[in-house]
């Protein structure tokens, strides 16, 4: 008997619009489950290049990556109908935008880091300051007192923020190299070294002075991470290639499986573009077209199984987060 996956719903992200998603249904031995479209708004005031999107409670924030751009914010407490609420305009585009405890967060080219108060009328801009050059991505920790982003530029690499005065984040450490992606679990920082392909992790219980912990090469020229479980998956740039990482034991991470062909690129920048649920995974690409939602099984991280895929008819460029239940 199949175990049945239920998924409340699924959040994409469209290159211009937002569009409508006929039902898939898919199968195998051990999952059965349906993709259908559950909700949709349209409203884009006029901008374009929606990038990244992120969804805590009943609030979901998204970045339109354009010079100028925006921050918007939706109330999605009722995913038939997500509702705009407002949005702030950003100048340089953000690359990434993430939801800490009703604040928005979001890394720019320019090198800012943006904070936003949320609330059911109004998304009102807190705080802000310049840490360097381009930001490519950031996260930050469950409480959001510490934000960390990946800068580009060798003088930048590992920036670590603290947010605990909204209105005045402050810097505590800077580690220079080229960086793309980076999560934080914990006490551990997991971030991309894409000059040199290296998946580093630092232990950053005292954040002012970050701890290289390990160091691996993977691949050709990864950016974009994000860490689930006892794993990290790790995607190439701009080329349809992703790696998993066994990061259980972070002094010493190890390749599960490398050079694993994806079907399409994934978007360059600051999305996400893999999520987890249980034993599947949840695969967005799509640069510059042929946009795909892939779902594997990975219950054997050596040998992940596409079950389902669903390919926009239009050639969106996609970004996804899958919302769990």
């Amino acid at each position: 008997m199949g175990k049945l996956v239920t998924l409340p719903f699924i959040i994409f992200l469209i290159c211009a619009f937002w569009t409508g998603i006929p039902s898939v249904s898919s199968a195998n031995e051990n999952f059965t489950f349906t993709i259908e479209e559950v909700g949709k708004n349209t409203i884009t005031q006029n901008y374009g290049k929606p990038k990244y999107v992120d969804v805590e409670g009943e609030f979901a924030v998204m970045n339109w990556h354009e010079n100028p751009g925006a921050i918007f914010l939706y109330n999605i407490s009722d995913p038939k109908n997500p509702r705009y609420i407002s949005h702030v305009q950003v100048n340089n585009g953000p690359n990434a935008v993430r939801i800490r405890n009703g604040y928005a967060y979001a890394s720019l080219n320019t090198g800012y880091l943006i904070i936003a108060s949320l609330n059911n009328q109004n998304i009102t801009i807190t705080g802000s300051r310049d840490f360097g050059n381009q930001m490519f991505n950031l996260d930050i920790n469950d409480q959001g007192t510490i934000a960390v982003m990946a800068g580009t530029y060798a003088s930048d690499g590992l920036v670590i923020i603290d947010t605990t005065n909204k209105a005045n984040p402050t810097q505590l450490s800077k580690t220079g190299f080229p960086a793309g992606g980076v999560d934080l679990e914990g006490k551990y920082v997991f971030i991309t070294k894409y000059d040199t392909s290296e998946l580093r992790c630092y232990d950053i219980s005292n954040p002012s002075a970050p701890v290289l912990i390990n160091s691996i090469k993977v691949g050709t020229m990864i950016v974009p991470v994000r860490v689930y479980g006892n794993y990290a998956y790790v995607q190439e740039y701009s080329i349809n290639k992703m790696h998993i990482v066994d990061i259980s034991n972070p002094s010493n991470m190890r390749v599960v499986i490398s050079d694993f062909g994806i079907p399409g690129v994934v978007p360059n920048g600051g999305g996400v573009v893999v999520d987890t649920k249980a034993e599947l995974m949840f695969l967005a690409t799509g640069l510059n077209g042929d946009g795909k939602v892939s779902i594997y099984d990975i219950k054997d991280k050596t040998n992940p199984k596409m079950i389902s895929q669903y390919v926009y008819p239009n050639k969106e460029i996609i970004n996804m987060i899958a919302i769990n239940d």
